[in-house]
């Protein structure tokens, strides 16, 4: 009975800090969810990718690091962000085997090339020496590291399941494969990587109870028999394994795994099963109503939390509320736009949204329209994503972006929902996106006005001192 109930609770997982400890220099770099990059006009964006292949992009082009003791030295030093490394455990790092005739000597040249390389691809990020070693300093949040950290911490906050899952499925995206795959051994990637592969499977640990939470019990059962037979040792890959098929109406087959994990367990280690996943088991003998899916109110609510960082007009909200919440014809929603090259348009967007939310008692929508590498995500892919939040079950998402969008409609006919859709790109990526019913309405963030979005109110936001600018009505 304890053990259904800890495994039901772990989705309701108390806040930990994120493996980063860089903070944000402003409001646009490490804000919740959509916000941890900042909207650059002239700077390109730069990234370091950490979690996989070691790589620099500038502009989402890859810059090239021809030497692998070049990409592991900046990879050593970006997982200490600010902090100087000491040469010494450098150099034991860099040439854990067979070091060269003059081991410093290597490193300053290593690090030279280094810092020529960042200060052409990256004059905001510089490496610099001391008496006490290396360290590079640059603006917070460019590391998917930190992005990955910062995604599990929003995810960690936040109470509805649906939004929950969205948010890590998309920090688990960010691996690409092992952390600092390709430039270091494996002893030695261990060693420098061991608490991210943790903070790793933490993450799919959580998103695997908040699959269950919303009652997924089915679809998880391919993914579930692979990752048991991965990892045959793993007692919270087996628990989810067992509650999953229990709850598919497979008790026999729940049991079988729970006696193949002790059996294995015995035989490997020499230990037993421990406690909570033998109260699992005798609550399946015993057929516990308290494994029983008791679903919670579906209604989504999936905001991202306010930020009061922002210097904004009251009158321009204000305005922006009465134009959101005047009668409309039926089959037109109120679309409101607020773009441009202020870093915090989506913040605004969304302090928007916060004021408005009590008025659509049938839930807030919330959606990324660019992934973590900043391509524009496909109308199909976001309708995904959208629909499960309104009760549309994975087995029930039609294929193609039309049928999806049909859904969509059918499913907020009649209904009263705020959707708030961030860095949206086009009009052509919005409209299969839009309801049609009158007592919705939708708030975009992009970079340049929806250009042929008819009925759209059109904002310009602005960084300046006084707050966001309120520009022409289209």
């Amino acid at each position: 009975m304890e053990a259904a109930n800890s495994l039901q609770e772990r989705c309701g997982a108390d806040i930990v800090p994120p493996i980063g400890t860089a903070k944000p220099q402003h409001v646009g770099e490490l804000l919740p969810g959509a916000y941890h990059r900042a909207t650059l006009t002239a700077v390109k964006r730069v990234e370091y990718r950490l979690l996989g292949p070691v790589q620099l992009l500038v502009g989402g082009e890859q810059v090239e690091l021809k030497r692998t003791q070049e990409r592991l030295l900046l990879a050593i030093l970006l997982l200490e962000p600010g902090k100087s490394v000491p040469s010494e455990r450098l150099i034991e790092l860099l040439w854990p085997e067979e070091r060269p005739g003059n081991p410093r000597r290597a490193l300053q040249v290593y690090a030279s090339r280094l810092k020529g390389l960042l200060a052409e691809a990256d004059p905001e990020t510089r490496l610099v020496s001391s008496s006490e070693g290396y360290a590079v300093q640059g603006p917070a949040g460019r590391t998917d590291v930190e992005t990955f950290a910062a995604l599990v911490q929003q995810a960690k906050s936040t109470h509805e399941p649906e939004q929950r899952r969205k948010v890590l499925v998309d920090a688990l995206a960010l691996w690409r494969g092992p952390a600092l795959a390709d430039v270091a051994s494996e002893p030695v990637r261990r060693r420098l990587s061991a608490g991210l592969d943790e903070s790793r499977w933490a993450a799919q640990e959580l998103r695997l109870a908040t699959e269950l939470e919303l009652g997924r019990h089915q679809e998880l059962l391919p993914e579930l028999a692979d990752l048991s037979a991965a990892l045959p040792l793993q007692e919270t890959v087996a628990a989810a394994y067992m509650l999953a098929l229990y709850r598919s109406g497979r008790q026999t087959d729940s049991l079988a795994v729970y006696t193949k994990l002790v059996r294995r367990l015995a035989d490997e280690l020499g230990t037993k099963v421990g406690a909570e996943v033998r109260e699992l088991q005798m609550s399946i003998l015993r057929q516990d109503a308290a494994l029983d899916l008791t679903l919670k109110d579906q209604t989504p609510h999936e905001l991202p939390a306010g930020t009061d960082l922002l210097v904004v007009r009251d009158a321009v909200l204000k305005e922006l509320v009465a134009e959101l919440s005047r009668s409309r014809p039926d089959g037109v929603p109120a679309v409101v736009c607020l773009y441009g090259d202020a870093v915090d348009k989506s913040a605004v967007a969304i302090q928007l949204a916060h004021r408005l939310a009590g008025d659509y008692r049938d839930g807030q929508l919330f959606a990324r329209l660019q992934d973590p590498s900043g391509d524009a995500v496909p109308p199909r892919v976001v309708l995904g994503q959208l629909l499960p939040s309104l009760g549309v079950g994975e087995a029930d998402v039609p294929d193609s972006v039309e049928e999806r969008a049909s859904v969509l409609r059918s499913r907020l006919a009649g209904k009263s929902v705020l959707l708030v859709l961030d860095e949206v790109v086009d009009a052509g990526q919005l409209r299969p996106l839009l309801p049609a019913d009158g007592r919705c309405a939708v708030i975009v963030a992009s970079r340049q006005p929806m250009l042929g979005l008819e009925d759209a109110v059109h904002r310009e936001i602005r960084a300046v001192s006084g707050g966001p600018r309120s520009g022409q009505e289209s």
